[in-house]
């Protein structure tokens, strides 16, 4: 019979979490999983539970995740990562979608976050949906170096029920994280000839902070919900101080009007 649906999953190290992970998709078709040369027990683990196992050199993202889907046979492709989690709802959900006569081309999902043992609800977490189900040959991943998107040639619509989302287990992988994504973000910017400002870089992270944790009430994920806001107006600075470097504070003109007036 033809496969109905593959789970397709990138890894490298992620012994930890993996387990949950694959025994939440025992009921897809295939699962495909896409190594870049884990030195712990990732692919013993994803052998256990019945994945097809395929090692890629990691060339970033996009390249991994669109080898991964290239190697599913499933009419339907469920584009997750190894710190997620399908329940049951949208397991069912799923189920039922991908067997109707109506289906779309590709489905967005909303995404549960899980920070620092909490769920938060509120701020730019508050509804978040990736585009994570979609029909084998309609999809792929955009060429980005961060924040990889599936774009999808055809319809689309979201399903009711969501993925969770096992994110850093503390605050410290949290900022250990920081330095690895905006490396990536600088490379994106330098892609889209975004040129920085005095604004993006002294301001633009407070104004992200003020937006989130309270116009989006983030406040009322407690302390969990103020240490996430933070770090994440944090992360929006770094990544144009990181950017407004390489581009060169000289070459920005609010900077250029200072180092005048220095002189």
């Amino acid at each position: 019979m033809d496969k109905k649906i593959s789970a397709v999953i990138i890894t490298r190290n992620v012994e930890n979490v993996l387990p949950d992970c694959l025994y939440h998709l025992q009921w897809a078709d295939e699962i495909i999983v896409a190594d870049s040369g884990s030195k712990d027990k990732t692919m013993e683990i994803a052998k256990k539970y019945g994945a097809k196992v395929f090692q890629k050199k990691w060339e970033g993202y996009v390249k991994q995740k669109n080898f991964a889907i290239s190697k599913a046979k499933g009419k339907w492709i469920l584009s997750i990562d190894a710190d997620e989690i399908v329940t049951d709802d949208l397991k069912k959900e799923i189920i039922a979608v991908i067997n109707s006569d109506n289906a779309k081309d590709g489905y967005f999902i909303k995404i549960k976050n899980f920070y620092y043992g909490k769920f938060l609800k509120y701020g730019q977490l508050k509804k978040v949906y990736n585009l994570r189900l979609f029909k084998r040959g309609k999809g792929k991943f955009q060429d980005t170096a961060v924040h990889e998107v599936v774009n999808v040639n055809g319809q689309t619509g979201k399903l009711k029920n969501f993925l969770i989302h096992y994110t850093t287990e503390n605050i410290y992988k949290h900022i250990e994280k920081i330095n690895k994504y905006t490396e990536l973000e600088v490379i994106n910017l330098k892609s889209k000839n975004y040129k920085p400002t005095g604004y993006s870089v002294l301001l633009k992270w407070i104004f992200v902070f003020i937006k989130n944790y309270f116009f989006k009430f983030g406040f009322l994920d407690g302390i969990n919900g103020l240490i996430f806001n933070v770090i994440s107006a944090y992360y929006v600075l770094i990544k144009e101080i990181k950017y407004a470097a390489n581009y060169g504070f000289q070459n920005i003109k609010f900077f250029k009007t200072l180092f005048k007036k220095a002189k």
